[in-house]
């Protein structure tokens, strides 16, 4: 969706359990604004989520944006910590967010382009 709306954007994707934490840092201080998820587990975030914004939380960013989403199976917490979290390392966190009871369906992949817009004011 952000490449369709800004076709000298480039969106780079990264697992944060398979990429070295470092490697993903390097990309958020080059980036104007960042997309991170998480499923909510045991009403929190994964843990290897929780750690990369623990360190991304030391370096308190300055003029960028990040949306959030995720999805969850009884209570959803997740997407409100990682709101909470990226406000607190300096982001300036979009509205609208994704939370997504169980799978996304295409109606709820649709609803990604609001969010990629958000992200390219």
């Amino acid at each position: 969706e952000i490449q369709a709306l800004d076709g000298d954007t480039v969106v780079k994707v990264f697992s944060i359990s398979q990429t070295d934490k470092n490697d993903i840092m390097t990309e958020v201080f080059k980036s104007k604004a960042i997309a991170l998820g998480s499923p909510t587990v045991g009403k929190s975030i994964l843990s290897s989520v929780g750690g990369w914004l623990h360190f991304l939380s030391e370096l308190q960013f300055k003029k960028k944006s990040a949306a959030v989403f995720g999805c969850y199976g009884w209570s959803g917490e997740g997407v409100g910590i990682l709101r909470e979290e990226l406000s607190k390392a300096g982001f300036s966190v979009v509205e609208p967010e994704m939370k997504v009871n169980w799978n996304p369906t295409e109606e709820h992949l649709s609803g990604m382009r609001d969010i990629a817009e958000a992200l390219c004011r």
